[in-house]
This record gives structure tokens, C-alpha cells and sequence, in this order.
């Protein structure tokens, strides 16, 4: 008959809980199988973990729960970002994005490092960047893409323009054109682009009501098939007093170091004209 195999406690518990190794390779290192291992379990009264958090070795931090940093992830996420779970019951928040841009690697990197496993390889084909971040479920708040601004984000001015300064790293176009700067964000997403447009207003930024630019399946590169997925509208700002004014309520919120640049240089050719 053969012996009962042995596993001590405290043995079982680091390597199950600290170093999340499944059962079935506790098994392999006590040349035992995985009923074994989880006989020993039930033994110790252990409570198993989910199937996630066992596959995810890597330690994840809570959010930090501070709300002007939640509005500009909740900007940044709706202009740029796809999140999802693998499965419903998944305790893993994946963060994921297709670029070209090698700045906006580096600042999906410094908003999520700090929080989980950050990976990224590139595409030597077109030189395009993948990037995925794995969060814990204090991240849920990433998942819903919807376009709308949340109540307690419209209701101060703080967190409206970091949401603002979240979805204008990820969608804007800004820069000196024709000798002159211009600010435009370029979206499907009809309702935050009405709601910057009234943000802007409110804050006495001269800006048009928005335009809708293109029509949805409206094919707008012949050359590749390309059609609009949805219309896409337009929200823009060109009086040299309202860049000002929104480059001053926005730069404190602004991540992106392109963007950063881009407002640097919209400044510079704002004073240049001014002294000419």
C-alpha cells in the first residue's frame, strides 16, 4: 500500500498563494497528481483562488481611487483604449492598444505600470506598436464604453477637464497650420464631442458648434475601401484668446507628450503673431 504523501502546510501555502503555482505542477514538484494536492488542501481547510488570479503571477495594485486621475483614465480610455475581461467571472481588467505612435506606448506605460503587468512588442511590418496592461477588478470602472460623460465628472471643473485632457491626448490633432494654431478633436463619439463643445462654452472658450464631417459607410480613402464607421463629428478651436484659455485650464491635466509639444508650439505661434 502506498504511503500518504506528504505536502507541510506552510510549504503549500507559498507555493499556492505567494507564488500562485497551480495544483497541477505542486503536483509535479511532490510527484504527486493534482487530487493529491488538493486533498492536502481540503485537509489544511485552504481556499482555492480563482483560475485567473492563479494565471496571473504578477503582483496588481489597487487604483489609487483619486478622482481627477479616474476622470482622465475615463477620458483617455474612451478616445483610445479597448478594455475587456477574458470571462465574466475573470478577476483580470486587460487594457489594450493598436499604435503607431511611440508616445503613446510610453504613456500607457506610465499611467498602468504602476498598477499591473505592462507588455508591448511592435509590428516590424508597418512599425505599429500592441500594448496590454493587466489590472485588477479596481479597474471595472474602465470597462463600459459609452459615449457620455459621467455626472459627477460634468459636476466639477477639475475633473471635467482632466476627463477632457484624457480624451484630447488620445483624439486630438493640434499644431501651427497655415501660420496659425488650431486645436480640433475629430470623433464618433457624437455626445462628447457636444459635451467638450459645452465645457469650452461655459468656460468662455470661443469655439463652433460642432460639425458632423462624414457620413457613416461614406467611403473617405478610395484607394484602401475605408468607410466611416459611424458620422463623425468635429469640435475645433481657432481664436488665438479661446487657445490660450484652454490651453491654460487643460495644460495642467495633459500627459501626452506629443500633445504637450504640439500646445507648446500653438503658444509660441500665438506670441510670435501677437509681437509681430
Amino acid at each position: 500500500m502506498r504511503s500518504k504523501i506528504l505536502i507541510p502546510k506552510n510549504e503549500l501555502n507559498r507555493l499556492y498563494y505567494k507564488e500562485k503555482k497551480s495544483k497541477y505542477k505542486i503536483g509535479k514538484i511532490y510527484n504527486c497528481s493534482f487530487k493529491t494536492v488538493l486533498n492536502r488542501m481540503r485537509e489544511f481547510g485552504m481556499k482555492p483562488l480563482s483560475r485567473s488570479i492563479i494565471q496571473s503571477k504578477y503582483r496588481k495594485n489597487n487604483f489609487s481611487g483619486d478622482k481627477i486621475e479616474k476622470a482622465y483614465l475615463l477620458g483617455f480610455r474612451l478616445g483610445d483604449l479597448n478594455v475587456y475581461k477574458t470571462t465574466d467571472s475573470s478577476e483580470v481588467i486587460v487594457v489594450r492598444c493598436h499604435t503607431t505612435r511611440k508616445e503613446q506606448i510610453e504613456l500607457i506605460r506610465f499611467l498602468f505600470e504602476k498598477y499591473g503587468k505592462v507588455t508591448y512588442k511592435i509590428n516590424n511590418n508597418d512599425k505599429s506598436y500592441y500594448i496590454n496592461c493587466f489590472l485588477n477588478n479596481s479597474f471595472i470602472f474602465l470597462l463600459p464604453n459609452i459615449d457620455k460623460v459621467e455626472n459627477w465628472i460634468n459636476r466639477n471643473e477639475k475633473y471635467s477637464f482632466s476627463f477632457a485632457a484624457g480624451y484630447i491626448d488620445a483624439e486630438a490633432n493640434i499644431g501651427v497650420y497655415d501660420g496659425r494654431a488650431r486645436f480640433k478633436v475629430d470623433s464618433y463619439d457624437k455626445n462628447i464631442i457636444f459635451w467638450l463643445y459645452g465645457l469650452f462654452v461655459k468656460n468662455k472658450i470661443i469655439c463652433p458648434r460642432p460639425l458632423k464631417i462624414g457620413q457613416k459607410n461614406e467611403i473617405y480613402d478610395k484607394k484602401s475601401g475605408y468607410k466611416y464607421n459611424k458620422n463623425l463629428w468635429r469640435v475645433r478651436v481657432s481664436n488665438a484668446q479661446s487657445l490660450e484659455k484652454l490651453f491654460k485650464n487643460i495644460a495642467l491635466y495633459l500627459k501626452h507628450k506629443k500633445r504637450v509639444n504640439d500646445f507648446n508650439k500653438c503658444l509660441k505661434n500665438l506670441n510670435d503673431r501677437r509681437n509681430k
